[in-house]
């Protein structure tokens, strides 16, 4: 289930914020991009447990609101970093695992609703993550190969590309965090 919410069209969203987090990286970068996924898995698998089990509350408006923002966050980084890319692996770290936390309990609304409350969600939760942890490390690995490809490949339109894409991730986190008041 989780593999198929991320591939899926309704999990738009987090792909866009995987897009965003790791806009300007390349194959060359696969470490530091793969040690912020699973940073970022560590805290969603949290956060969705926590509310799987009903030890948190999950308050889902809000929860929205904020996958929404953490994507024009992601989004204005490489507006700011104007093309210096030299920015710290610990702060993105830190911010990509509280974006995580963030992005669990809204997976974590997906999740009750489709199994419900039942006393054997243990199993499929821990499915569900590894689903979703193989569906973010296939899509991060696809875009480090497409960027790579652009940077390589296609140098002039290299900035282009990072500075348009960004703020159309902005453009695009703005519009859905607006559009779930």
């Amino acid at each position: 289930m989780g593999f198929q919410h991320l591939l899926d069209f309704n999990g738009y969203d987090h792909m866009l914020f995987l897009w965003m987090s790791f806009l300007g990286f390349t194959i060359w970068n696969y470490k530091r991009a793969f040690l912020q996924v699973s940073f970022f898995t560590l805290a969603h698998s949290l956060t969705l447990a926590l509310c799987v089990f009903q030890w948190i509350p999950l308050t889902t408006a809000w929860v929205e609101k904020m996958i929404a923002l953490s994507i024009a966050i992601q989004a204005l980084i490489p507006l700011a970093l104007q093309g210096n890319q030299k920015n710290s692996s610990i702060t993105s770290s830190i911010l990509i695992f509280s974006f995580g936390l963030i992005h669990g309990m809204g997976f974590s609304g997906l999740l009750i609703s489709l199994l419900g409350h039942s006393e054997s969600i243990a199993i499929p939760l821990l499915f569900f993550n590894l689903g979703l942890e193989i569906g973010q490390v296939l899509f991060v690995m696809v875009i480090l190969v497409l960027q790579s490809a652009i940077y390589t490949y296609f140098q002039k339109i290299a900035v282009h590309y990072t500075r348009v894409s960004a703020v159309i991730g902005l453009l695009l986190g703005l519009s859905l965090f607006l559009s779930r008041f």
